[in-house]
């Protein structure tokens, strides 16, 4: 009975392997079409970030922080060269007009006027201990009285009081000059009509609008120490009226002969030439104000003319900063954007560009951001934001919806059919906002991948 069960297995399994010759011999039956899936979002899908196509404003703006410094400065330079012996001011210090700021080593000259002074003195009282004198000699003196009084008259008649503000008045004005040149170059430039020949001429008038900065600044240089030295020169001559007045009343009483007079007067001018080379070695501030910067140190070597302090009258103020040049050609003068303190939102105000640099060899690369703050100290940090491109009434999206792979931009797009990938053209972008320029519609829902 065991024997036949064990056959019957055998067959059976010699069975199963004989293959159905006759569902070969059929024809194949095409697969019946899979049924439409309604798509339905799974917990992990559910989680996705989604956004809504929505239309509006997009514009980029190049942020910066500025400083809240004076806007009248001057930069101060010695009038010769030499090795800064001391400096008498640091930064935010209030200075008066004909404070001494810093000055180079001028031991020899210092020893030098100690050793004139000292010979002057010899002078002054030999000639009050000479004998008596003619009455030439007191009718001489009287005459070089009355011609040092009428020299003192003359040189308060042509003291230049006011050609500082004239020479500042006129480099500020070249400065503008320059400006509209080049506003006028690079608007050129920048539209493909405009011929050879235009572009040629608003060159070259922007070439002459520099030469004519760099030489209103040499003036306004020199209008600074011009001053100065007309400052000393009526002092020198106040001295020598009354120099002349001792020699008169010395004359008088019987010790003013011409010799010694004369010895006097030539003591004194050596005294005085060399007070000169001291006040040329020395910088004074020409005006009242406050101290900027300050760009040396004791021990420093110096050329002359060269800026080492920067003064300015502390009203008014505006915003200060140093931007990259390439950030400076995004910018242009009369440019409206928004200032605030740092970290006082509430405290923004409208602002404009004032003044650029024209060139990345410019001495003054700062850019000035004009603006109305009240009761803001000298110093304060400025946050500046400045349109740079606005594109209105676009569809956008944010950055964080938008997708990159190769050459291929394109966002996950929501449909009733499910998610499809779609590619989409682009074109402003900033931080928070990306402009759609084709391959959506508003109110489009989008994925994050």
């Amino acid at each position: 009975m065991r024997r036949h069960f064990i056959v019957l297995i055998f067959v059976l399994m010699l069975a199963a392997c004989v293959p159905n010759t006759t569902q070969n011999n059929q024809p194949a039956q095409q697969p019946e079409a899979a049924p439409t899936v309604t798509p339905f979002p799974t917990a992990e899908a559910a989680a996705r970030t989604t956004y809504t196509v929505q239309r509006g404003t997009v514009q980029q703006t190049l942020e910066f922080r500025g400083r809240w410094l004076p806007r009248d400065q001057l930069q101060l330079s010695f009038e010769v060269s030499g090795s800064v012996r001391r400096i008498e001011v640091q930064r935010d210090d209030t200075v008066q007009a004909g404070d001494l700021l810093a000055d180079l080593q001028i031991q020899d000259l210092e020893n030098q006027l100690a050793t004139q002074e000292l010979q002057l003195q010899t002078a002054l009282r030999n000639l009050e201990s000479g004998g008596d004198t003619d009455e030439d000699s007191a009718t001489s003196a009287q005459f070089q009285l009355a011609n040092s009084r009428l020299s003192l008259q003359g040189q308060r008649a042509i003291l230049p009081w006011t050609s500082v503000q004239d020479a500042l008045q006129s480099l500020e004005a070249a400065q503008r000059a320059q400006e509209n040149a080049q506003r006028s170059y690079d608007d050129l430039i920048s539209r493909p009509d405009s011929s050879a020949s235009q572009v040629d001429s608003a060159y070259e008038q922007l070439q002459q609008a520099k030469e004519s900065v760099a030489s209103r600044e040499r003036s306004y240089q020199s209008a600074v120490a011009s001053y100065y030295q007309a400052t000393l020169s009526l002092q020198q001559q106040e001295n020598a009226v009354l120099q002349n007045e001792i020699n008169l009343q010395e004359a008088l009483t019987g010790g003013g002969s011409p010799e010694r007079v004369e010895a006097v007067q030539s003591a004194q001018l050596a005294v005085d030439q060399t007070k000169q080379k001291i006040a040329q070695s020395s910088l004074f501030s020409p005006i009242d104000g406050v101290v900027l910067e300050v760009n040396i140190q004791p021990g420093d070597n110096v050329e002359a003319f060269t800026a080492i302090i920067t003064i300015a009258i502390p009203e008014p103020k505006e915003a200060n900063a140093n931007l990259a040049f390439n950030d400076v050609q995004r910018l242009s003068v009369g440019q409206l954007g928004v200032c605030e303190i740092v970290n006082l939102p509430e405290s923004a105000v409208e602002c404009v560009i004032r003044k650029l640099p024209l060139s990345n060899r410019d001495a003054d690369q700062s850019v000035r951001v004009a603006a109305v703050f009240e009761g803001v100290q000298s110093g304060q940090l400025i946050d500046i934001e400045m349109p740079l491109d606005v594109r209105e009434d676009v569809l956008w999206l944010p950055p964080a919806a938008i997708n990159t792979f190769q050459n291929r931009t394109f966002v996950v797009l929501l449909t009733p059919e499910g998610e499809r990938v779609r590619d989409i053209e682009i074109g402003l972008q900033t931080d928070d906002r990306v402009e759609i320029i084709s391959g959506l519609q508003a109110g489009d829902v989008v994925v994050q991948q």
